[in-house]
């Protein structure tokens, strides 16, 4: 099965992939507009100035004529130099119109404006020059020479400049064209580049897919394996407990007979110990079968009226000689005499045996241990505090769960204990907890419904009724 590390490399590996083609699609996307911007940006500078040069021809030729027209009746020097200055800037237009980057059509055509401009200026010229040599009162003649001669020159001119202006229109519309039909390839090409990254995406995104499903189809084949590894397990671990049970029960008898009818005193003594070795054997395997019917979801209780003075007063003759062995104060407490429990008696003890016993374990010599009862509610709560070391703020969830041990002190245990005090209490109903701080003790509580007070009968319906756990 993939591990992790590989798993996230190739996804890395994949995601750098997609960006790096997302990146390249976008700056191939900018670069080409750009490029495409500048150059109609440029190409429409270029012909903006080519038409404005136009048109100052077209102004300057009818400046030259209006001008020239004034000189010729009038006689005004102003008139001759504005028609001469007026000419000037027409032959500075034409070079610069020379200038540009011109079609060969166009350059025809300024070809054209500039021998009829030139043939048109010639007539003037001969006309001033008649002027100059005339009279005032002769000026009527030239002025009819003027419409005469110049206007037809005037219009072919003219005619000229149109056709070059409409030949400029033509090679806007045809650049226009060609725009468009850059745009259109470009947009194909984007249009394109855009298909090849979806491509791409869904070409990753299959992939991860697929290893995705064949790291959820190793998942779930490894967990079936592990659910029939647990099943047979604790099959294995039920029918073991339950063939150790009657032999362990027969040594159990034997070496108690023995201990009771041997007349040598070293034998007594082995048969005792065989007897506590067997007993302790014969708790390990109850609480081999707790875990198991625990973890299986399987295991209940069958709750009944208990009455707690009396199930206090059974953990104080069990617990209180092994408080005064170990130098240990032990006391307990019922705030509120005669509450009665819904719950069943030998789990109840089961419960307090396993807190009773870690806090006189973990209590050192002229420590105190109280067991504490009250009503909380609806339920009745269980408190067996100690004055130990304390148990870590960190540690408060995970002692309850299985096989968790503080191996810290060097205890030694299972490490079930919590947990199967927990699974009991969560099958009548009630929660158990822990508070503590390190170096002030530790408390361990636990609720359970209440009944009645001693001496009135339950409802017949919550009598003998099995518990099954959430």
């Amino acid at each position: 099965m993939p591990t992790r590390s590989r798993f996230e490399a190739k996804a890395r590996v994949g995601y750098a992939i997609l960006i790096l083609l997302l990146t390249a699609g976008m700056a191939f996307s900018v670069r080409r507009f750009s490029s495409v911007a500048d150059a109609e940006i440029a190409w429409l500078r270029a012909e903006e100035h080519q038409i404005t040069l136009v048109e100052r021809l077209r102004w300057n030729c009818e400046l030259a004529v209006v001008n020239g027209r004034g000189y010729l009746i009038s006689g005004d020097e102003m008139f001759l130099e504005y028609a001469e200055d007026s000419t000037a800037r027409f032959d500075e237009n034409v070079r610069a119109l020379r200038s540009q980057m011109l079609s060969p059509a166009a350059l025809q055509l300024v070809e054209e404006v500039e021998q009829r401009a030139r043939h048109f200026m010639q007539v003037r010229e001969e006309l001033f020059e008649a002027r100059r040599q005339s009279r005032p009162e002769d000026a009527r003649p030239l002025v009819r020479r003027l419409d005469a001669e110049l206007q037809p020159l005037r219009s072919e001119l003219d005619d000229s400049l149109a056709r070059l202006v409409e030949h400029k229109e033509n090679a806007i519309e045809e650049d226009y064209d060609k725009v468009r039909a850059d745009l259109e390839r470009l947009e194909a090409r984007m249009y394109t580049l855009l298909g090849a990254l979806v491509l791409a995406c869904l070409g990753v995104a299959w992939y991860f897919t697929r290893l995705l499903g064949g790291s959820y189809e190793e998942v779930q084949a490894a967990r079936e394996a592990a659910y029939r590894a647990v099943a047979a397990r604790d099959e294995l671990m039920g029918i073991v407990a339950h063939d150790l049970r009657n032999p362990l029960g027969a040594i159990t008898l034997k070496a108690a007979l023995l201990r009771r009818t041997s007349d040598f005193e070293k034998v007594r003594h082995h048969a005792e110990s065989i007897e506590h070795v067997a007993q302790r054997m014969a708790r390990l395997i109850g609480t081999m079968l707790d875990v198991t019917t625990m973890e299986a979801g399987q295991f209940t209780v069958t709750p009944a009226p208990c009455a707690v003075d009396e199930i206090v007063r059974e953990t104080l003759d069990v617990f209180a000689p092994l408080a005064e062995s170990r130098q240990i104060r032990f006391e307990q407490r019922v705030d509120e005499p005669g509450l009665v429990i819904h719950a069943e008696r030998e789990r109840v003890l089961q419960v307090l045996s396993n807190l009773l016993g870690n806090a006189l374990s973990f209590t050192p010599q002229g420590g105190r241990v109280t067991l504490t009862v009250d009503r909380a509610g609806a339920m009745a709560r269980f408190t067996v505090a100690d004055t130990g070391p304390g148990i870590p703020r960190e540690h408060l969830e995970t002692i309850f769960q299985r096989f968790w041990k503080d191996d810290v002190r060097g205890k030694r245990g299972t490490g079930l204990g919590l947990y199967i005090a927990r699974g009991i209490i969560d099958a009548h109903g009630g929660r158990i907890w822990a508070e503590s701080e390190v170096g002030r003790g530790a408390r361990f509580c636990f609720t359970l419904p209440l009944v009645a007070p001693a001496g009135r009968e339950a409802p017949a319906g919550e009598l003998g009724a099995p518990f099954h756990p959430a």
